[in-house]
């Protein structure tokens, strides 16, 4: 455990559940950053009791000399929101600066530095992210992309999101970029923010379980506070671990469900609600069309998915959202 007058200004808050293999290799790129020492890492753990007992065995290994840590059990229902206030909560009262990342990626040199740099340097950012390099999925036809466009599921500007709950990224690689900061009006989950500014804003707990958006959420109430900032300086890997990930299937009911209730929660107009339904049309008419051999799950998945919206049947859609823990997926 780390100690409690480490005076550190900045550490590392990792959630993770029944991932401990992802887990080390993460850690061990952590633990190569410049400075290590000098940033704590919280490691809040989900995991049922058996891969609990090798995701402590894996942070414990590194003991004191090369990380300080804390490992937390999560006694309650596993959730990323719950988790990651957990973590936040752990940490010495001297970090002003938090950076969360997954639990399955790769840190490159200088990553946290090159966050921390903004956060010190420009007082009107309140959350700052780097470039996420993903697993290549190929580059989206021109027709694809026009018809995304037109039914608001992408833009043709960086870092929005639409009014049908749908987003553009500007957390991806450009090539030959040198234009500095990205203004952007969410970040992902492996960003950093300035604690200050996470004592005011909260993971929104109603969401459990994947706790699916819940960056997305957070980010957005932040942006209309302070300025949201993507470093192109600072890069990680998401090598997206297979371990504990949503299957098409419970992954597009899940989206369609949560991304309604991102909507309510955020935009209070009927021109919201509508391009919502027209982003839906347009989700499906995408899923039917792949030929992605998955495509039949994933259809049966946003069907049920569109079943529950209607209905309303799923806590996030009740009027006692906000304080529901219901386990969702």
């Amino acid at each position: 455990m780390f100690p409690e007058h480490t005076g550190a200004s900045e550490a590392v808050v990792i959630c993770t559940r029944n991932r401990p293999v992802d887990l080390a290799r993460t850690l061990k790129s952590v633990a190569e950053q410049c400075r290590a020492h000098d940033r704590p890492v919280v490691v809040v753990d989900g995991s049922d009791r058996d891969d609990a007992e090798r995701t402590a065995g894996v942070v414990q290994s590194w003991g004191d000399e090369e990380l300080p840590f804390s490992y937390h059990r999560h006694s309650g229902c596993p959730a990323g929101t719950r988790q990651r206030n957990v973590g936040v909560d752990l940490l010495p009262e001297t970090v002003r600066i938090v950076h969360f990342i997954d639990d399955d990626v790769t840190v490159h040199p200088g990553y946290f530095e090159a966050l921390s740099a903004v956060l010190r340097t420009e007082p009107n950012v309140g959350g700052v992210g780097g470039i996420v390099l993903e697993p290549s999925e190929g580059t989206p036809s021109t027709r694809r992309k026009r018809l995304q466009s037109l039914f608001l599921l992408r833009s043709a500007e960086d870092g929005r999101v639409l009014p049908s709950g749908c987003t553009t990224s500007a957390q991806q690689p450009i090539q030959n970029d040198t234009s500095g900061l990205r203004d952007t009006e969410w970040l992902n989950g492996c960003s950093s923010y300035r604690r200050s500014v996470l004592e005011q804003h909260r993971f929104d707990e109603v969401l459990t379980g994947y706790s699916m958006l819940e960056d997305l959420d957070l980010s957005y109430r932040i942006h209309h506070q302070m300025r949201l900032v993507v470093q192109p300086e600072a890069r990680l890997t998401h090598r997206r671990s297979s371990c504990r990930r949503l299957d098409p299937e419970r992954y597009n009911r899940a989206l369609t469900v949560h991304r309604r209730w991102f909507i309510e929660k955020h935009f209070d107009s009927v021109s919201s609600r509508l391009a919502y339904w027209w982003g839906l049309a347009g989700r499906f008419l995408a899923i039917t069309a792949s030929s992605d051999p998955r495509r039949i799950a994933a259809c049966r998945g946003f069907l049920q998915g569109l079943r529950v919206v209607l209905t309303r049947d799923h806590p996030l859609l009740s009027d006692r959202s906000t304080s529901s823990t219901a386990d969702q997926d």
